[in-house]
């Protein structure tokens, strides 16, 4: 079975999903792609060989021409709510880029409409979908070194957008609304907790092009009483670390340590897990084996939702990830206010 899309957002990412992922995928086809810049919509059509008829300048055009299954929104996040909620309510079920949307007021009602509606609606965390990740999750659910207690990590990159990137200067907060969401999520998923407090700061480093902050440190609790403090700056001078982070984990009985994520979806290079029992040497942990991982295994697995109705235990449908943009929002309030930001994490 295969399962029909429409994809709607043809901007640099948006355009590497139509050309690096979506063909890479089977079971899933491409029907039609949408963006209100006319401009991009032609550079995509150019670029990926793509039908002119299935071209579409808005999203309600396309729903109008051709049938399809489901909808990949890759377009700027501004639009997500408003895209999301005018494909559940004709009946698509909905794979969306990160971060979902831009309030949990929002999240939560487009969960609900999709509820309603029993449509997927799934927010493509593709972080989640890399074997370091998997594992070190497994880790700790099962206790190897006994409860979590706590958690460093460490995120640094030297970052050099081209001409075509430079809107990502202007990005409300570079760090932590881009790729910040993608380590609070993997906190929620891999220690199984839900966060009830952060204090952050954030700054700008000499001589940056960003018009926000684009490093910041938090410390969040966990509602279990793990703590987890949070470094990442997206113009270090330090040795670069995986786009996943750098993961070190304190148990009852030893350390994890683990990064994931080193390029765009395109190696397991940077994939690796180990661990140190209290008085022993650092030994390394088999990953489990993936045929596809990153974006590729996200969608995958979305479609694979969508034609069974079962959704896999590592997807983060809407409802779930509402969790971790509480946890990105109350970041982004307590380094614009100085304060320390309790969560109410709605399930």
């Amino acid at each position: 079975m295969t399962t029909r899309i429409v994809q709607v957002g043809l901007g640099e990412w948006g355009a590497d999903w139509a050309q690096a992922v979506v063909p890479q995928v089977p079971g899933v086809e491409a029907i039609g792609w949408v963006d209100q810049n006319p401009e991009a919509l032609k550079r995509a059509e150019v670029r990926l060989g793509l039908r002119p008829d299935r071209c579409f300048p808005t999203f309600e055009a396309a729903l109008a021409t051709i049938e399809a299954d489901a909808v990949l929104i890759t377009a700027d996040v501004r639009a997500h709510a408003s895209l999301v909620e005018l494909a559940l309510e004709t009946g698509k079920h909905v794979l969306v880029e990160k971060p979902f949307v831009s309030t949990t007021v929002e999240a939560e009602r487009l969960a609900d409409l999709a509820d309603l509606y029993h449509l997927i609606l799934m927010v493509s965390q593709n972080f989640r979908f890399f074997p370091a990740a998997i594992r070190a999750a497994r880790l700790v659910r099962e206790q190897v070194l006994g409860p979590v207690d706590a958690v460093r990590i460490e995120f640094r990159r030297s970052l050099n957008c081209t001409p075509a990137e430079e809107s990502f200067y202007a990005f409300r907060q570079p760090l932590l609304e881009d790729l910040g969401i993608h380590h609070f999520d993997l906190m929620r998923m891999v220690l199984g907790q839900e966060p009830r407090q952060v204090y952050c700061t954030a700054w700008q480093p000499k001589g940056s092009p960003f018009r926000e902050s684009p490093a910041a440190a938090a410390t969040i609790i966990f509602d279990r009483g793990t703590v987890v403090t949070y470094r990442g700056n997206w113009l270090s001078v330090g040795v670069e670390t995986p786009y996943g982070g750098e993961w070190h984990m304190e148990c009852a009985e030893g350390e994890i340590i683990w990064t994931c994520r080193g390029d765009r979806d395109v190696t397991l290079d940077g994939d690796q897990v180990r661990i140190r029992r209290r008085g022993h040497p650092v030994v390394p942990v088999d990953l489990p084996e993936m045929g596809m991982f990153g974006r590729k295994e996200s969608l995958a697995t979305f479609a694979r939702a969508v034609e069974s109705g079962i959704v896999a235990p590592i997807a983060s449908l809407g409802r779930d990830n509402i969790g971790s943009l509480a946890l990105m929002q109350a970041a982004i309030t307590s380094a614009t206010t100085g304060r320390v930001i309790s969560i109410e994490t709605v399930k």
